[in-house]
């Protein structure tokens, strides 16, 4: 008899653990799903298909053929919103409802991101290495940042420029949104350390393209450095009309969202001496161990898709996901993925320096500073810091 009742107790702990495994939302035995809204048409179209299709997806792609995440396979589901936060809500909402995800994973863009924060954290829904740099975004709990946020990139940036190589005379030209706005703030605090302000900042909406009047009022106001705070369509044209009108007597440069070859195509020989913060290492050229089987997977499953910033930091969002869930255990949960992920001390990914998340939870608080040469970037620093 009391053989059987522990029996009986044993089965009904294996039954009502199974049934807390298949009612969480995107995990059932065979797999998770994971969803995002991206921008796979509009001014990021490029990024959002390589962090998505071509970064998130090779990663998973390496994961599933070698059996999965304890035996069950990453499947992802995306919903283009054109870089428009209205649609990146109402995708979000379809993912989380309908669909029902696990998680949201790497979105793209400061105003689509921050239009879904409220949604996503009213239904405890984890949102994972969104691809954007607003400030919004820090020490919240169910958010892990995948870029490095607007105001440390700032500290980075004006600390090299305004400290080490000692310009006095800044402006900007930035996007009239949550992106621009974000990094226009911390320029104004971080020269104010220094004593400087801006001398000119000239703003473009969101979708525009023609920034003639907007270079030719910088130009006016003589800066020593003009900083870049667009998307790449209007900053290749803005480096296109400087060399139209000859102005060569201030330094661009660009900020992290921007630093991406894929725009300095788009600018041709204009984008030379053009410099900024890298968020990443050359997916190209670089001879770290994780940059390495980056291409090597690459070649293997999109032989045809040329190695970029977007998808290597689409490919490391993968990563940090699959290195969480895996702590997590069989039994997983939002709770238990939040837990994994604040437990990452020292995480040695091959691509950046030793990852260790605390209660801010940001992944990636580094960069380095780049110059083009040649249509690619070249490193003029190691990692610099931004505490």
């Amino acid at each position: 008899m009391i053989t059987r009742s522990i029996a009986l107790l044993l089965l009904l702990i294996v039954t009502l653990s199974a049934r807390r495994v298949v009612a969480e939302p995107g995990v059932s035995d065979a797999e998770i799903v994971l969803g995002g809204s991206n921008s796979f048409s509009g001014p990021l179209a490029f990024t959002g298909e390589q962090i998505t299709k071509f970064g998130v997806d090779l990663y998973f792609r390496v994961v599933n053929d070698a059996g999965g995440i304890h035996g069950r396979k990453v499947r992802t589901v995306y919903y283009d919103d054109g870089y428009r936060p209205q649609d990146a809500v109402a995708n979000t909402k379809k993912l989380v409802e309908q669909d029902r995800v696990f998680a949201i994973v790497i979105p793209q863009g400061s105003p689509p991101v921050v239009a879904t924060l409220e949604y996503l954290e009213a239904n405890k829904v984890p949102l994972l290495l969104p691809y954007q740099s607003s400030p919004v975004t820090r020490a919240r709990r169910y958010v892990f940042q995948g870029m490095t946020l607007s105001d440390r990139s700032s500290r980075m940036m004006v600390d090299y420029l305004a400290g080490q190589r000692k310009y006095k005379k800044f402006a900007a030209l930035y996007q009239d949104d949550e992106y621009g706005k974000s990094f226009l703030t911390a320029f104004e605090k971080d020269l104010g350390r220094f004593g400087l302000k801006l001398a000119a900042a000239e703003s473009v909406k969101r979708g525009v393209t023609d920034v003639s009047a907007q270079i030719a009022k910088l130009q006016a106001a003589k800066p020593e450095v003009t900083f870049l705070v667009l998307v790449p369509g209007p900053a290749a044209q803005a480096l296109r009309e400087r060399q139209k009108i000859g102005w060569t007597d201030t330094l661009m440069v660009s900020t992290g969202p921007l630093t991406d070859e894929r725009y300095l195509a788009l600018a041709g020989e204009a984008a030379d001496g053009v410099e900024g913060l890298s968020l990443w290492p050359d997916p190209v050229t670089s001879e770290l161990s994780g940059v390495k089987l980056y291409r090597a997977y690459m070649q293997k499953y999109f032989p045809k898709n040329e190695a970029n910033r977007y998808s290597l930091a689409g490919y490391f969002a993968g990563m940090l996901f699959t290195e969480a869930a895996k702590r997590a255990g069989r039994d997983l949960t939002r709770e238990s993925l939040i837990v994994a992920l604040e437990s990452v001390k020292g995480f040695e990914s091959g691509l950046l320096p030793p990852l260790t998340i605390g209660p801010d939870h940001e992944t990636q608080k580094q960069g380095f500073w780049v110059r083009v040469e040649n249509g690619r970037f070249k490193p003029l620093t190691d990692w610099l810091k931004s505490e």
